[in-house]
């Protein structure tokens, strides 16, 4: 075709007196099958042609997710775990001569987990729990701030609290699907089996099911609640605290678990600084107090009765905590910073001598990993270390003990450790503690840092620590050599939990180098697929790029960008550079004052959610609007916003003369379902009272919205539904191309639902920005022409940009659950997971259509249904081509940093975030829904 590389001309000459017919088609290779390919009809004087083309984009993006599956597979695996349980036999002969086992100083334990408690909650001047806190200052309780590791959710923590393990990365995404057993604790060695096995505990649970989960069979009595239902924030406890006193006061437990979810779905809802958390924590306060009570009173009878019962181990923890918007999953401070309170007989200290509001501010500052639990509970229990374990005893709850015991017991702790670096690392060999302690002068003076192999020195260090054991309690020994030995168990310890706890085994070579042949081959493939159609890559005969010079350099950087763990957290900058720059060079280029106005939009955007790591907590609108006295701005921009959609909707309709009643029944059905959603967000934050004279609208808004929550957001979602059929029975009989457009505004209702309240005013900016890309202007100069981008780039550039501009980030932590349970009544991991997506990517989605909107209106004048499938088609190549090629940089990254520190909390979170993309956004919704809207057009005859 003459006039575009985008198709062709099929000319049919049959001579005179007959005209010749042309057809204008898509210039690709089309299938020559019998039964799947072309065929023509001569029907009453009509000539039709059907073809179906090959589909090779099909192909390759099959290849493509096949090869995505298999490199998953090999990254994430479930990590080798030592089989088997530890039992009394596997404890070492002490090099004390034959010293017995150390006794319990506990024989009943009680646990409450109090999900996402952030240290500053319990240790810090503004903290609610007033008894935890009178406690500490008494030296009634040891508190300590716990560090965790990522991911800080749920699943992974429960597993690190009880096994001492750094658990799976793909324990993460296990941890939403409620059905999942695959990562069950029943075959791994555990605290809670050991206490049940040897310590012949009866073990109650109750609180979050994700314990019934992990250990199943474990428990004799349960009562569990699930923990995504993140709105309720009353019952959720309620349904614990009513199991303490009857559950406690009986004598038949030994270990009793609670885990409370509300302070976690506060945090969820409405961030750590919410109205609702000071009541919250005074509620777990008022729980602490009761079961100190109660367990204070349970043991002094008991050990008037019988003289062999051991005191109850209270301890209060958090298995994560939060962020500064309530969220977690990733490893910043914030959300790795969480508690241990430990309370009982053995664990007092001498009361401090500064009561003052400062007093427990140390404690933030007093940190210990969260797996050192593991050890120190089983010490103090009577049981043996599980198998994998990496924790360390806490030297503060064994200072009730004897220079022998207590050497005695780190030496058991030290073996068990040990165990694991010998199955992790073969150059650690066995060792003879006989041997060790015929020449201790030699083992102890060792220079094992000389030792090239980790695990030479990790046994230098081991042995050197038997040795201080055996001199210190030999004759002449003293309490320096004892501090020497304790301190030398300690280092070998601490040397071997760092080493082990960042090396990761496990990893399938052989899938992902599988893995990475196919993704680059799809990679590949797309990239001459493109080539092979009428834009293409590059200009065979001129050999000269066919691509604007910023599209490449924005490629090549944005690859050499993902190498760098810091570019990975703070992506956000790379995009909001390069939508600043893209815009900026079509102002440069013969832009107008549109571009201009674009800048300055796109600049508050940017301002309105700090993200990634380094600036989240820096003062942004989200901010401003959350306070108490900018409440009516907030609600004034986001009733701004609906009327703004509305008044869109209207504008569109008019401006393309839809049918009339389709036309006002979309309307009526968006305006309805825009107000909904509003009137949702004040209710789920009960903000009637913050409207001020706005508040009493509120009777004339019961009379025409549902009452309750669940059912408005049920209605927004029919409602949206009801529009695209309005929509599409209104665009049968006109103009069906055009349904991005209408479908551009109709999905605001449900992306506001699913979004936060401040975010409502980014989506007014978003639609301000698209508005502006029309009437389009094209630059006159061919150096300006290569300079230009193209609007297409530019909403590309947008829909990566939105992302970020709503909160979200490349960590876990910015995973919003507070909205992906709008309407739902009953867990459903499907819906869920939809629902996240749906909030997670809002911007990207309506970006989307956006995208399919500005090729609607540029093919509004030339309504060739041939031109318009050779565009969307050449705009889903280009999108691929980019995903493709960073699925395969990210991967081959991924591959290369297997073995980096930062392995698990930057590379994984990423390539897990680009599955989200490929498969989620660029699959189901670009592709599948783009080639839905063609078939439709090509259907209705466009």
């Amino acid at each position: 075709d003459p006039e575009s590389d985008e198709t062709s001309i099929l000319r049919f000459v049959a001579g005179p007196p007959y005209e010749d017919v042309a057809f204008r088609i898509v210039n690709r290779e089309w299938e020559y099958n019998r039964r799947r390919g072309f065929r023509n009809t001569f029907d009453r004087g009509v000539l039709q042609l059907h073809f179906r083309f090959k589909r090779a984009l099909t192909f390759l993006l099959l290849m493509e997710l096949v090869g995505l599956g298999l490199f998953a597979k090999g990254f994430f695996p479930y990590k080798k775990t030592i089989p088997g349980f530890a039992s009394r036999a596997d404890q070492p002969i002490s090099m004390g001569r034959g010293l017995s086992v150390p006794p319990a100083q506990y024989d009943r334990l009680v646990l409450m987990v109090v999900d996402a408690l952030r240290n500053d909650f319990v240790f810090s001047n503004e903290s609610a729990m007033a008894y935890t806190q009178d406690l500490l200052r008494s030296g009634q309780a040891l508190g300590f701030t716990a560090k965790a590791q990522a991911p800080t959710v749920t699943m992974p923590r429960i597993k690190a609290l009880m096994t001492g393990t750094v658990p799976n990365f793909l324990d993460a995404v296990l941890n939403i699907a409620e059905s999942d057993t695959s990562s069950s604790l029943q075959y791994q060695d555990n605290l809670l089996w050991q206490l049940k096995t040897h310590g012949n505990k009866s073990i109650n649970m109750f609180g979050d099911d994700t314990w019934l989960r992990l250990f199943p069979g474990m428990f004799a009595r349960t009562d569990g609640t699930s923990s995504f239902f993140v709105t309720d924030t009353v019952e959720v406890d309620n349904n614990v605290t009513r199991n303490v006193r009857p559950e406690l006061e009986r004598d038949d437990w030994g270990v009793t678990v609670l885990h409370y979810l509300g302070l976690d779905h506060i945090g969820h809802l409405a961030g750590p600084k919410s109205p609702l958390m000071k009541p919250k924590q005074r509620e777990m306060d008022d729980v602490v107090r009761t079961i100190h009570d109660i367990v204070s009173k349970q043991d002094q009878r008991r050990i008037q009765q019988d003289k062999r019962a051991k005191p109850t181990l209270f301890v209060v923890l958090g298995d994560h905590a939060m962020n500064e918007i309530g969220n977690h999953g990733g490893n910043s401070k914030l959300e790795t910073s969480t508690v241990f309170v430990f309370i009982g007989s053995t664990t007092k200290s001498q009361p401090m001598a500064d009561r003052g509001r400062n007093a427990l501010s140390k404690l933030m500052a007093t940190e210990v990993p969260q797996s050192n639990l593991v050890p120190t509970l089983a010490l103090l229990l009577g049981v043996p270390i599980p198998k994998n374990s990496l924790g360390l005893p806490l030297p503060e709850l064994l200072s009730a003990y004897t220079d022998r015991d207590r050497l005695h017991m780190l030496q058991t702790a030290a073996a068990q450790i040990y165990n694991v670096v010998r199955t992790s690392e073969p150059s650690a060999g066995a060792v003879d503690q006989q041997q060790v302690a015929e020449r201790p002068a030699v083992y102890a003076s060792a220079d094992c840092g000389r030792l090239g192999a980790v695990g030479g020195q990790l046994q230098c260090k081991y042995e050197a620590a038997l040795a201080a054991h055996y001199q210190a309690l030999a004759k002449g020994g003293n309490s320096e050599k004892q501090v020497q030995a304790e301190r030398a168990y300690y280092e070998f310890m601490e040397a071997a939990s760092e080493h082990l706890s960042r090396t990761f085994s496990g990893y399938n070579l052989g899938l992902m180098g599988v893995g990475l042949v196919l993704i680059a081959a799809a990679a590949v493939g797309i990239a001459a697929l493109y080539q092979s159609s009428g834009a293409g890559l590059v200009h065979v005969k001129s050999r000269q790029l066919a691509v604007s010079l910023p599209a490449v350099v924005m490629w090549a950087t944005y690859l050499v960008s993902s190498t760098s763990t810091s570019l990975i957290e703070e992506e956000h900058q790379f995009w909001y550079f390069w939508v600043q720059t893209l815009l900026a060079l079509r102002l440069a280029t013969g832009g107008q004052w549109r571009t201009l106005a674009q800048m300055a939009m796109f600049r508050v955007v940017r301002k309105w959610n700090q993200t990634g790591q380094f600036w989240a907590g820096e003062p942004d609108v989200r901010q401003f609007l959350g306070q108490a006295a900018n409440a009516r701005l907030l609600w004034l921009l986001a009733a701004a916003t609906v009327v703004l959609v509305n008044l869109a909707a209207w504008y569109v309709h008019c401006k393309y003369r839809r049918p009339a009643l389709w036309s006002r029944t979309f309307r009526v059905l968006l305006g309805y379902g825009s107000v909904c959603a509003l009137v949702y967000h004040i209710e789920r934050s009960h903000a009637w009272t913050a409207l001020g004279t706005a508040a009493q609208l509120r009777w004339i808004v019961r009379l025409c919205v549902p009452g309750d929550l669940a059912h408005i957001a049920r209605t927004v979602y029919l409602l949206t539904a009801l529009q695209a059929a309005a929509s599409c029975a209104g665009l049968r009989r006109s103009r069906p191309h055009l349904a991005p457009l209408d479908a551009l505004v109709g999905i605001m209702p449900l992306l506001l639902l699913l979004s936060r309240p401040h975010n409502f005013a980014v989506f007014g900016l978003f639609l301000g920005i698209f508005t502006l890309f029309f009437p389009a202007h094209t630059s006159d100069t061919q150096w300006a022409g290569r300079l230009r981008p193209s609007r297409a780039l530019v909403l590309f550039a947008l829909a990566h940009a939105s992302f970020f501009a709503l909160g979200n980030s490349n960590s876990l932590a910015s995973i919003d659950l507070s909205n992906a349970y709008a309407g739902v009544s009953r867990y459903s991991e499907v819906l869920v997971g939809v629902l996240v997506f749906i909030s997670s990517w809002a911007g990207p989605l309506w970006w989307a259509i956006a995208g399919l909107s500005a090729v609607a209106l540029e093919l509004e004048h030339d309504r060739s249904v041939t031109q318009l499938l050779a565009r969307v088609r050449a705009l889903l190549t280009a999108a691929h081509l980019w995903q493709a090629s960073t699925l395969l940089a990210i991967s081959w990254i991924a591959t290369a940093m297997r073995m980096h520190l930062f392995v698990w909390s930057v590379f994984s979170p990423r390539y897990l975030y680009q599955i989200a993309w490929f498969v989620g956004f660029y699959l189901g919704c670009g592709t599948v829904g783009g080639l839905l809207w063609l078939a439709a057009i090509v259907r209705l005859g466009a």
